[in-house]
């Protein structure tokens, strides 16, 4: 088999699973669509519709568009923050405590044992006190970063939608992403997702023309990344697969395409070295950034009974015992599950899947500090977040269903080892690995943009460039 053939098998095999899981994501998420609130879910899509439609009738220039994007995206996050605000619950609350403690020189927080067990969360902690040491104390200036870090990606959507689309798609897809609302949802919340999602897609941006400066700097961005939420070990994955399938189809020299897979994997490595060098010489935790208990995640996603999420059973049964025993049991554990047969592992993916991925987005981490049955108008707010995840799904699925075209419109028409094809292999790389660990609709968060970035070639196909051109203003 010769170069080029390889290169594109590896791409279609890539591009099948990439439209094998979009389908059952999409068969999950029409199949809850209707009950309750079915017409609240139209009414999402008709929406996103409209949106889609509105946003090429004015083509607006790059710096124009970018700056409009940033501001759009910013202001919405700050009306949730300053609307609804938000109390740090769970990780949430015990990161956001030790932050104010590392604020104040103190180390305290190294007594607790979570700090042991998962060490890697150290680095999100060590950036919370950073902005309460240089903004003052308080969620305010943390939600305020979570906000700018928000308009940040959209702003990154539309730069990489502009790397393989039209001018006109590119726009249209970034505002629609700018008015999705799950991330919203999240936006007083002080998770590490918002940074860590700016960090990742940065990293895919600089990917796209791997020229050695910027696979370095790519390689450091996964890193700082991964410091903050430890993603990077499938997307890294994900790239110097790329490098190595985009290499194949180009025809390039393999010593070529090896060294550049190399630089970035090699940059990766001594930024996160260093950075957990840093953790440990700076007194901020002896363990740097290391995962001590790396069963927990698969412990939980194996579980039949909860279906893949965090249970109470496990976190009593494993959780309470010394650290060494606890590993030790937790490697038992997964070998047990795993011992479930093909069959029963299979139905376990399947309503992982349903449960990661076509479910509704949880609403408790935005709003579960409002008192539910509290009147806002004619419902309660209870019945408010019920309309508005309802009315996110709608958004949802019609970005499913054009990522479900875009990605059969690159297995038709190849992809030539270009962003398209990174974008494919981060999609199955994330989607496959929620397969065997812990999931919950929270998590798909970092996904989404890869989705729009998808729905935007879907869109391309299913309205070509062509069909407006003459009814649109250019500046």
């Amino acid at each position: 088999m010769n170069q080029t053939r390889l290169g594109s098998l590896g791409e279609g095999v890539c591009l099948l699973c990439a439209l094998g899981f979009c389908g059952l994501i999409l068969f999950q998420c029409l199949t809850r669509a209707a009950a309750p609130l079915g017409a609240v879910v139209l009414a999402g899509a008709i929406c996103a519709g409209v949106v889609l439609w509105l946003g090429g009738r004015v083509l607006l220039p790059t710096g124009t568009a970018l700056a409009g994007l940033f501001l759009l995206r910013f202001a919405i996050a700050l009306g949730v923050i300053f609307l609804v605000g938000g109390q740090p619950v769970q990780d949430f609350q015990t990161m956001y405590a030790a932050a104010q403690e590392l604020a104040r020189g103190e180390h305290g927080y190294l007594d607790q044992l979570y700090f042991f067990n998962w060490a890697y969360q150290t680095g999100f902690v060590a950036y919370e006190a950073l902005v309460l040491t240089l903004f003052g104390p308080g969620q305010l200036p943390l939600q305020i970063m979570n906000a700018l870090w928000m308009a940040g990606t959209g702003c990154l959507v539309y730069l990489l939608a502009l790397e393989f689309l039209p001018r006109s798609a590119a726009q249209r897809i970034a505002l629609l992403y700018a008015v999705y609302p799950a991330p919203y949802f999240l936006a007083a919340v002080l998770t590490n997702q918002h940074l860590a999602v700016f960090l990742f897609y940065l990293a895919f941006y600089l990917l796209v023309r791997p020229s050695a400066p910027r696979l370095l700097a790519a390689g450091g961005l996964l890193a700082l990344g991964n410091a903050v939420r430890a993603l990077a070990a499938v997307l890294l994955l994900a790239a110097v697969l790329w490098l190595l399938i985009g290499g194949l189809l180009n025809k390039e020299r393999g010593r070529d395409c090896l060294m550049r897979c190399a630089a970035l994997a090699g940059t990766y490595f001594l930024v996160f070295a260093l950075l957990s060098f840093g953790i440990k010489a700076s007194g901020m935790n002896p363990e740097g950034l290391s995962n001590n208990q790396p069963m927990w995640k698969f412990v939980l996603g194996l579980c039949q009974e909860s279906n893949g999420s965090w249970n109470r059973a496990d976190y009593d049964a494993y959780l309470s015992l010394p650290t060494q025993e606890a590993d030790a049991a937790m490697r038992e554990a997964v070998k047990d599950r795993l011992s479930a047969g093909p069959v029963r592992l299979a139905g376990l993916a399947v309503r992982k899947s349903g449960v990661m991925w076509g479910a509704d987005e949880y609403m408790y981490w935005g709003f579960g500090h409002l008192d539910p049955q509290a009147g806002l108008g004619p419902l309660t707010i209870n019945q408010w977040t019920q309309v508005l995840a309802r009315g996110d799904k709608g958004v949802y699925i019609l970005a499913f269903a054009l990522a479900l075209v875009g990605f059969w419109s690159w297995l038709r028409d190849g992809t030539r080892g270009g962003l398209p094809l990174l974008l494919t292999l981060v999609f199955c790389g994330y989607y496959a690995v929620h397969l065997i660990i812990e999931v919950q609709s929270r998590y798909r968060y970092f996904l989404m943009p890869a989705v729009f970035l998808a729905a935007a070639a879907g869109l391309m196909w299913l309205w070509p460039e062509r069909s407006s051109r003459s009814r649109r203003i250019s500046f």
